[in-house]
This record gives C-alpha cells, structure tokens and sequence, in this order.
C-alpha cells in the first residue's frame, strides 16, 4: 500500500471549512494507511462507523490516537492526541498527518 503524502494546512483547513465532511474522509484513508504501517488487522470502515455512536467514538479516536503513537516512536503520545482532539481539532488533524507523510516518502 502506498502512503499518500497529503499538504498539512490543507487538510486542516479543508476539514474546518466543510464542517468536519472531509474529516471523516480523511480519518478513514488514514486509518487505513495506519493498519499498514503498523502491520496490524483492522477494519478502516468500522472504526468510521465508530465515529457516529456516542462514547464508542472516544474508543475509535483513542485507538487511532495509540497507533499514531507507535509509528511516531512515542514522539506524539496518545494522550496528548486524544486531548487536541477534544479542545483543539485542527492541532490534532496537523500533528496526526504531519506524522503520516514520514512515511509517505520512505
């Protein structure tokens, strides 16, 4: 699978103008980017589907948020991820793709 190398202050400002359409679009190509960089079993549809029951998309995000950790090598913890996430949307949208085009041009 190839990683798409995406423009970071494009996807956050295209997430913020559509309202969070092209958000959920972007979760799931790089939710699947991140089942393949990291080797593991997953379903990128289900964990969109997530995203819309309540309290069940808080576990969706902490597990993205726990694989983008891996592939950044602990320099992005979950935690912190998880809490831009809730406060402020478009530093976790930055840091999260900013640590998925590293791998983009390996």
């Amino acid at each position: 699978m190839v990683v798409k190398n995406r423009n970071l202050i494009f996807v956050t400002v295209l997430s913020l103008i559509t309202f969070g359409i092209y958000f959920f679009y972007w979760f799931y190509s790089t939710r699947k980017e991140l089942y393949e960089i990291n080797k593991k079993d997953g379903n990128a549809i289900i964990d969109l589907i997530m995203l819309f029951i309540p309290f069940v998309n808080f576990y969706a995000f902490w597990k993205y948020c726990g694989d983008v950790e891996l592939i950044s090598k602990g320099t992005q913890g979950k935690v912190l991820l998880f809490i831009l996430m809730l406060i402020f949307f478009p530093a976790y949208v930055y840091l999260t793709q900013q640590e998925i085009n590293k791998f983009a041009s390996a």
